[in-house]
């Protein structure tokens, strides 16, 4: 017993207690902390002249440069805030059991999902390595397709309104569970698969990154990339790829905070800016800021680092990229309202879907299906009328639902070796062009984006296909 005594008399000596001037926290895993009366003083003292600083940048007198100026030096004393609260306890809420308990199960939900994810990945596409070459010949790529018996269509992971996780998985009964995903540009891939398989839904998509797209496509491992990528000289020459039509036209913009007060790129001279490495964009800054003979602080962001998140941290004043992207990524914000998409298109960006290059057969189907979207808007067929225009009288529109052709073949699927209803089957299962901008990117979606170039060449758009006979 007297042991015992010394023992919980010497562990009460370890403990830490207050003394003047000194407050006493326990961290979020248990860690004792002692805290200085001085350090909570000198928070408050940076947090005042944090806001100082604030209404100065919020003055409407105040011009462009001091704005950017006084922001970085926000950033600093902010940095300076964070890390003297690092040591002390943050704000606890107290929880009721039941809802507790609700978030513990909640969180052995989500484990579980993890664990399917991880089960389903590969690799980390950071750690992706491309495999060997892959050269195509005619109808190689699309017998390989055939005998695995879907489509793999490379996608980037999330990206709002054009390829994300629907947050439904399909468990086939031979092979791993795999998810069902929605967008412009998930649908375009599932066009492909209507056309080969008369369903959609035979296609895996692959996330992809800004650098293993066209490494995928190199080695074989996607049939189809299908991923806001640019159509470009360089790489339609360098690459070994061919681009497929234009599915969406757009052009490079700038996002920035509007305490900034920024009516026009014009007004940045000397404002810090992000982009993604190894991207058009990259160029499309450099050549901007060069042409208007502007200064700038580039800051280039790896295809394993998030853009957004480093714009809304404070590293960079603004960031450039698709301006379809740039509105996306706005939806996203946790404050949207505080921030604006400047007015320049500083370039051209034709974004469409690629393939390898030397199966002229995949080519033709994959050209052909995308060219049905605007062949079929330009008809007025939709997914909701289309069976209207069964034995219409109009020989394009026979030809369009495969009931007649030439004296040679039955239909123009035959050409291509595909089912003669192949281009029917890719409007019912799927809608037209119209339809499906409007579904994942018009202006009753939160990108609100409104058509412009990509209506058809008979409304002002840029939009038109070859005669399909």
């Amino acid at each position: 017993m007297k042991s015992l005594f010394i023992i919980l008399f010497f562990a009460l000596l370890l403990i830490p207690t207050e003394t003047i001037g000194q407050k006493v926290f326990a961290d979020p895993k248990g860690n004792i902390k002692v805290v200085d009366d001085s350090i909570e003083g000198s928070i408050r003292s940076i947090q005042d002249e944090i806001n100082m600083l604030v209404e100065r940048r919020d003055d409407p007198a105040t011009d462009i440069g001091d704005r950017l100026s006084l922001q970085a030096k926000i950033d600093d004393l902010a940095k300076q805030r964070e890390a003297m609260f690092s040591g002390i306890l943050p704000r606890v809420e107290v929880v009721p059991k039941k809802e507790y308990d609700n978030l513990q199960q909640e969180i052995i939900r989500l484990k579980s999902v993890e664990s399917e994810h991880i089960s389903m990945v590969q690799g980390s596409e950071e750690d992706y390595q491309g495999g060997d070459e892959y050269n195509p010949q005619y109808g190689t790529t699309v017998q390989r397709i055939k005998e695995r018996g879907y489509i793999k269509c490379g996608v980037y992971d999330n990206q709002w309104g054009f390829s994300e996780r629907s947050g439904k998985t399909v468990n086939p009964s031979e092979g791993p569970m795999y998810h069902i995903w929605e967008g412009f540009d998930a649908d375009i891939c599932k066009s492909f698969a209507v056309a080969i398989f008369g369903d959609k839904e035979k296609i895996r998509f692959i996330p992809i990154t800004g650098r293993t797209r066209f490494e995928r496509l190199e080695d074989g491992s996607i049939d189809v990339l299908s991923a806001t990528t640019t159509w470009t000289y360089t790489r339609d020459v360098i690459h070994g790829i061919e681009f497929l039509p234009t599915t969406f036209y757009d052009g490079q913009g700038f996002m920035v905070r509007k305490t900034l007060g920024a009516k026009s790129a014009k007004d940045l001279a000397r404002a810090t800016v992000c982009y993604s490495i190894d991207t058009t964009a990259e160029q499309n800054i450099k050549d901007f800021f060069e042409l208007w003979e502007m200064e700038y602080t580039p800051v280039g962001v790896y295809p394993d680092e998030d853009i957004v998140e480093l714009y809304l941290q404070g590293d960079c004043d603004m960031y450039g990229i698709d301006r379809s992207a740039l509105a996306g990524d706005r939806t996203k914000y946790p404050e949207p309202e505080k921030h604006m998409i400047l007015p320049e298109v500083i370039s051209k960006e034709p974004l469409g879907p690629a393939i390898r290059y030397g199966d002229q057969l995949w080519s033709d189907i994959t050209r052909w299906s995308i060219y049905v979207f605007f062949i079929a808007e330009e008809l007025g067929i939709t997914s909701q009328n289309i069976d209207m225009f069964k034995e219409n009288k109009d020989p394009k529109i026979q030809r369009f639902m495969g009931e007649r052709d030439g004296d040679k073949f039955p239909h123009l699927g035959a050409k291509l070796g595909l089912n003669g209803d192949w281009a029917y089957q890719i409007i019912k299962q799927i809608g037209n062009y119209e339809e499906i901008y409007e579904k994942y990117l018009g202006t009753d979606t939160p990108l609100n984006l409104k058509r412009g170039y990509n209506k058809l060449y008979t409304q002002g758009g840029l939009l038109y296909a070859p005669p399909l006979r």
